[in-house]
């Protein structure tokens, strides 16, 4: 089981300069480093405030002078809204540039709003990353050119000057659509990573999401035990009271976009999302008790629990969201690396031995 770290560069007062934001995102992304976590995954949004990484491939490319061997991941690219021979040009030229460290997340998208901009019908973006998705499987394997005609793309017989470091192409996570039959047996079939988000939910209520991605794996004749669940959760460490309570009202907040967006029901000013209430939202105290927020023992049972109920092999750790601090979040994560993951492996050994896993189980 291997941590990352989830840079999305929220602008929640809608002022801190894309600068400053994406400096903040780094400093996180080095520490995650020295830390010892896996992956730095960067997020993709569009015109609004939720987020300012808007080309997590670009944000890749500038972390990757900066950094020496955490994999940089795109959590996720959009495929619908590219021009898809484009995207796998910008991919390859992103996997040499960074020495062969790209991860690449994948997903089709949920918001009419960035769909709109972009004159992609949201009906449309499921059956286009399909389409997309072959193009990976198929631009690089070989020394054949790449021909498709599909429903929405028609490439002609093309051969690419730059491939991938890794080949035939970098690690693939496809995000969500756990209902979605075609695509997690296809996650199946290619031993992909399929990808989730807990929000604040128990690792028990999560359970049933894996099950429903281990029937997909088993109808395809897959074998679930190779599933590489990973898991996105919102994580702040801290022993102040206040401090909790404050985080999980930003992650309120970071929660009300999200559904807004899913909603179609968001209000604007400028590029800056209006908060709207929830129709049954936990209160903040909720939130702070059963997100993984809070002191490093409660952090750290939490995520023990996690990694015995749902056996993840990755856990993605958003440090930063809503409006919070980045000096209170380099805490947060500092108590992380001193305090929550020591007494993780104190309980179940060694997190990146498989044996440790087995015994989690």
């Amino acid at each position: 089981m291997k941590f990352g770290i989830f840079i999305l560069q929220p602008q929640r007062d809608g002022k801190k300069p894309v600068r400053k934001a994406a400096a903040e995102g780094i400093e996180q992304v080095r520490m995650a480093e020295q830390l010892g976590f896996d992956i730095a995954w960067f997020a993709e949004h569009h015109f609004s405030n939720y987020s300012l990484v808007t080309s997590p491939l670009t944000a890749a490319v500038w972390a990757a002078p900066q950094t020496k061997k955490i994999r940089l991941g795109t959590a996720v690219i959009v495929a619908p809204l590219y021009e898809p021979m484009r995207l796998l040009e910008d991919i390859a030229v992103a996997d040499q540039l960074s020495d062969g460290r790209i991860v690449l997340g994948f997903g089709a998208g949920y918001q009419q709003h960035e769909c709109d901009r972009f004159g992609v019908s949201l009906p449309d973006s499921r059956p286009m990353m399909y389409e997309f998705l072959d193009l990976v499987e198929r631009a690089w394997a070989g020394d054949g050119p790449l021909e498709y005609k599909g429903k929405h793309y028609t490439i002609p017989p093309t051969h690419f000057g730059v491939r991938p470091v890794q080949q035939p192409h970098p690690p693939i996570a496809i995000a969500g659509m756990t209902w979605d039959k075609t695509i997690q047996q296809r996650i199946a079939r290619n031993g992909w990573t399929p990808f989730v988000s807990a929000q604040w939910k128990p690792a028990s209520e999560v359970l049933e999401t894996r099950h429903q991605i281990e029937a997909h794996w088993t109808a395809t004749g897959v074998d679930p035990a190779g599933l590489d669940l990973a898991v996105q959760r919102f994580v702040y460490v801290t022993e102040d009271r206040k401090e909790a309570l404050a985080a999980a009202e930003h992650l309120r907040y970071t929660y009300r976009i999200a559904h807004g967006f899913r909603q179609g029901h968001m209000d604007f000013d400028r590029h800056v999302i209006d908060s709207v209430a929830v129709e049954g939202e936990p209160s903040v105290e909720e939130i702070a008790e059963r997100a993984i927020i809070g002191d490093p023992e409660k952090c750290a049972a939490q995520l023990i629990d996690e990694i015995r109920t749902l056996r993840p092999a990755h856990i993605s750790c958003v440090m930063q969201f809503g409006g919070l601090e980045i000096a209170k979040v380099m805490r947060s994560m500092e108590m992380m690396g001193e305090k929550v993951i020591p007494a993780m492996e104190r309980e179940l050994g060694d997190l990146e031995d498989p044996g440790a896993r087995a015994a989690a189980e």
